[in-house]
């Protein structure tokens, strides 16, 4: 049996949401160890859109999506699916996603989102200066592409979500569009521009760099599978495949893989996973200016070092089975009906997204043990949300927390507390 080691505060989970929180626990003079079985920042937080989206309010479960859902989960290229073999499984968080997608349910997770996004680009501020990261930004927004008239009637409930939350939009005529976006083909598409988005030239030298800094200041990194979680009266327990730790205060931070340790701590959390596709082309110039998402196909055409990013769609399926090969050819099509000319794919990548059917994150102590703290669930908000959620989780250990803040977020939540104590190891 390995020997125990202890620590303070242990982060399970080195992705940017990890990788933040720790940055940000350091900083108030924390004794912090990550843990992750893979190389920190390789997951999602690698392969996602690079999109800091402090737009992105609306949940993924909307009425237009739910009056829409047999459609879409019946077509296989649809940018909303589902692998069948795995529906058994997913058919208790289906039906909670159809109970989200309703009216009122709609509108309070947006305001829930639009709250923690509210914040979302100062906290990325700050964090890109203690990393060193302000190279890697791009400050020149993001646009919606709505290429057929009957996607642009359908999102007018979304722009005035958003215009009511006061999220700056600006809707933009063709002629308007093209002059923004000149790469693009002519086209009578409307736009809606989000201008002050940021995104990143290369998600993969962010993560270096966040776990540069992290180590900079006085964290340490382990590569381990952490299976087994207990809390004890004097801190929790850590175990798996020769390793145990043992920590003052434990950060679930695994995204995907989050669920079975909630569990352990006290709480059932409903978290499904979102199997993430992107493929990379290599540009001598840059295509676009910015992120572009053709609303009508799902995903995002980012411009990064060198390259075109097609990243986006969601596939329900879980974390074993392998890539998806029509969800792949479903962004090469896509891709080349916007840019024709585009050569064969560089590169192409699977990944798995946190996914809960109120489009919310899990923030906050566990039901179970204030010892355990979430910061889990981000869908596709992890990269956004990752340094406001570790304000949240630094001021929540710091005594600084605001119940009201984390009251949206919490795993209470969902109703229902688990008394099991599962060892996957």
């Amino acid at each position: 049996m390995a020997a125990s080691e202890t620590v303070e505060i242990a982060i399970v989970g080195a992705g940017v949401v990890g990788l933040a929180t720790a940055l940000r626990l350091v900083a108030d003079g924390r004794e912090v160890l990550l843990i992750d079985p893979n190389e920190p920042g390789s997951g999602a937080s690698f392969g996602n859109a690079g999109t800091i989206a402090e737009y992105a309010c609306m949940p993924v479960g909307t009425p237009a999506v739910l009056r829409a859902l047999p459609k879409l989960l019946l077509d296989p290229d649809s940018p909303f699916s589902l692998r069948w073999p795995a529906l058994l499984q997913l058919a208790p968080w289906l039906v909670r996603f159809m109970r989200q997608s309703l009216p009122a349910a709609t509108r309070a997770n947006a305001l829930a989102l639009a709250g923690l996004l509210a914040d979302a680009l100062p906290a990325w501020e700050e964090m890109a200066g203690e990393a060193d990261l302000d190279d890697l930004l791009r400050r020149n927004g993001c646009l919606y592409l709505y290429r057929r008239e009957s996607d642009f009637a359908v999102g007018a409930g979304g722009r005035a979500m958003r215009a009511g939350f006061g999220i700056h939009q600006e809707v933009l005529t063709p002629e308007e569009v093209a002059a923004l976006e000149p790469g693009l083909p002519a086209t009578a598409a409307h736009g809606v521009y989000f201008p002050d988005s940021i995104n990143v030239t290369d998600p993969a030298m962010v993560m270096r760099r966040l776990l540069g800094a992290v180590s900079a200041r006085g964290a340490s990194v382990k590569q381990a599978e952490i299976t087994g979680l207990q809390v004890g009266a004097d801190g929790v327990q850590l175990s798996g495949p020769g390793v145990r730790i043992k920590a003052g205060t434990v950060v679930i931070a695994a995204g995907a893989r989050s669920r079975a340790l909630a569990a352990q701590a006290g709480d059932r959390i409903p978290l499904e996973t979102e199997r993430g596709y992107h493929l990379e082309f290599q540009t001598d110039a840059p295509l676009l200016n910015r992120p572009v998402c053709p609303v009508d196909l799902g995903f995002y055409l980012t411009p990064m070092a060198g390259r075109l990013r097609v990243a986006g769609t969601v596939e329900l399926g879980g974390l074993v089975a392998p890539p998806n090969p029509r969800r792949l050819a479903l962004l090469d099509r896509g891709a080349r009906q916007i840019f024709p000319g585009l050569g064969s794919p560089a590169s192409q990548w699977l990944g798995f997204r946190p996914s809960l059917p109120d489009s919310r994150p899990v923030i906050g102590a566990s039901r179970g043990s204030s010892r355990v703290i979430h910061a889990f669930g981000h869908g596709h908000l992890g990269l956004t949300l990752a340094p406001i959620t570790a304000r949240l989780v630094a001021d929540l250990i710091g005594g600084r927390g605001d119940p009201a803040r984390l009251a949206p977020f919490a795993a209470g939540r969902f109703g229902r507390r688990s008394t099991d104590v599962i060892d996957l190891s």
